[in-house]
């Protein structure tokens, strides 16, 4: 399965339409299948997510048939600054189904390990 690396808001907007228009679906059946709005699409798409909810966006994207990926630093060895992996493993690991509040919690996580790394760099 193809894959970008979405580091702006524009870029997000743009996988999204760019997948719109190869699965043929308008912003109007898209904004109908992930129960949003079609101008949040439009916005979107324009590259105003700045602003989207996440589960919103999760929502889109699970319409497109979409998922997220999220990468994060290995553990360097001493004196090597950290590499990026990419993560593969389930939300949770229990049976139950990840819930976006799950996914958001492990982006954030995610998120602050990079920060701490990036600072411990410096």
């Amino acid at each position: 399965m193809p894959s970008d690396v979405i580091g702006l808001p524009r870029r997000l907007g743009q996988a999204v339409r760019k997948r719109r228009l190869q699965l043929g679906l308008s912003q109007a059946s898209l904004a109908e299948a992930a129960q949003v709005s079609r101008r949040l699409i439009t916005s979107l798409e324009m590259g105003d997510a700045d602003g989207i909810a996440f589960d919103k966006a999760l929502r889109i994207l699970e319409a497109l048939g979409m998922t997220i990926s999220i990468a994060w630093p290995s553990e360097p060895e001493e004196g090597q600054r950290p590499a990026a992996q990419t993560a593969h493993a389930p939300l949770v690991e229990d049976d139950r189904k990840p819930s976006y509040q799950d996914a958001y919690d492990d982006i954030a996580r995610a998120a602050l390990r990079q920060a701490a790394y990036a600072q411990e760099g410096r």
